[in-house]
């Protein structure tokens, strides 16, 4: 560990990300933390990165930097060398120029190469954002982002702006190979909120994956909930899980096999002493026993489903109504045909309980200092098991998908638009880099 220059701004509530190497680590976003402005620490927008084998930071060297936002969904792709960030807005607290309650809502989303550091700004089906979460799923051709909840303001650009609650019996899916956002509706008991975070799991055992809710708040009555809800994904329902000990919100979330991190946050609807005070600043909720773990253990790599929800999803795979062909043929296409950022299942249901696992990665946090710290021991250990843990994906075993539609559905072409070439890669089947050349460049205001 070592002292942070006041080159590098001092935030708080940004986004974290690292190369698909784990050579680098990328910031971008948050608000300034104390007097940061007055205090001669950098107030610079854009990225910065951080290079753990030098310990050194360096702000973004492109020709055009995004603002600073705060509040946003973020996710990272690292095996498609991505990071996104969705919504969020411009304040007098990330943005020097602001000298009064102006906030100014972003109302697209920026894509960073977490190889080159170039970033380019794309649009977004929805008006101005936030407080939503934003994930990652590896399905299809290059994955897919789902984007939940977040907040609507009366104004994109003003002062005393009042917001409306979306609506959490749909979420958006963006397909990025396609690059084309799809609506699609819920089903279950939703777990309407504001100021969570949300963590994708997946059952190699099974074709699904699990997008997990934790923390937030009441979005009318502000009280802190503990509830803890996931998403399964392609049956789009929610389940309801086992809650937390200690609500919070403003939190962030990183998993580890079926541990989930929750990092920073607050126990209260305040940003004063009001707040409260945790004991530790993150705790871990293990999504398989569905229990907050007093200990990390570097060894629990999977995460299967519960027998309940493994048997309901078996029964409906897939939602009564889809919200566009294109959709549905991202996940009822033969898996053969897919990238190899699929996960393979077993070769019977028998066996959905118990396979091979994949590390999840990414820890983001609340302030620079606790976010690296928890960033660094993360990667250590990911370093160690890296070479055992991407053997097991070069030779998956076969699999039977439940819920199969026949061959007679073809997958859909992808459009002219699609931004995607490969390249062989000895760790990997296929390697994906994502093209800007077809993207026009511009700020979010």
């Amino acid at each position: 560990m070592h002292y942070v220059n006041n080159t590098v701004p001092a935030v708080k509530y940004q986004a974290l990300w690292e190369s698909r190497d784990n050579s680098t680590l990328w910031m971008y976003g948050g608000l300034f933390v104390g007097n940061s402005t007055s205090d001669g620490v950098s107030t610079n927008d854009g990225i910065w990165q951080y290079s753990p084998g030098s310990q050194t930071w360096q702000m973004q060297q492109q020709t055009l930097t995004p603002h600073r936002l705060v509040h946003g969904g973020k996710a990272n792709a690292p095996k498609i060398q991505a990071a996104y960030w969705v919504g969020g807005y411009q304040a007098s607290d990330t943005t020097v120029s602001i000298t009064d309650s102006t906030k100014n809502y972003a109302s697209g989303m920026i894509q960073l190469n977490t190889t080159t550091g170039e970033y380019v700004a794309l649009s977004a089906p929805f008006t101005p954002v936030q407080e939503g979460a934003l994930a990652y799923i590896p399905v299809g051709e290059m994955g897919i982002l789902l984007y939940v909840g977040g907040e609507v303001p009366s104004i994109q650009n003003g002062i005393n702006a009042t917001f409306t609650q979306n609506a959490w019996n749909y979420v958006q899916i963006y397909d990025i190979a396609g690059s084309k956002w799809y609506n699609q509706s819920t089903m279950g008991t939703t777990p309407s909120r504001t100021q969570f975070c949300a963590s994708v799991q997946h059952d190699e055992g099974s074709s699904s994956y699990e997008v997990f809710i934790l923390g937030g708040a009441d979005f009318n009555s502000h009280d802190v909930v503990k509830d803890v809800s996931y998403l399964s994904i392609p049956s789009f329902k929610w389940y309801k899980a086992s809650p937390l000990n200690t609500g919070r919100i403003t939190l962030d979330c990183a998993s580890y096999g079926s541990q989930i991190f929750g990092v920073g946050g607050r126990l209260a609807w305040s940003d004063d002493s009001g707040a409260g005070c945790y004991d530790m600043p993150a705790f871990i909720y293990d999504a398989q026993s569905q229990t907050v773990k007093a200990e990390f253990d570097p060894t629990n790599t999977t995460y299967s489903l519960t027998s309940s929800t493994y048997e309901d999803i078996k029964k409906s795979p897939y939602p009564s109504s889809w919200a566009d062909p294109g959709l549905r043929n991202l996940f009822t296409v033969d898996q053969n045909s897919t990238s190899s950022t699929n996960s393979t299942a077993s070769e019977n249901d028998n066996s959905h309980s118990s396979n091979k696992g994949a590390i999840a990665g990414g820890v983001v946090g609340g302030l620079v200092g606790l976010a690296l710290v928890i960033a660094l021991i993360y990667y250590a250990r990911q370093y160690a098991r890296k070479k055992r843990v991407e053997s097991k994906y070069l030779k998956p075993p076969p699999r039977t998908q439940i819920g199969e539609l026949e061959d007679s559905i073809k997958r859909s072409e992808l459009g002219t638009k699609t931004n995607t070439r490969t390249e062989l890669d000895e760790r990997f089947v296929e390697r994906y880099e994502l093209q800007e050349n077809h993207v026009r460049r511009y700020e979010l205001l």
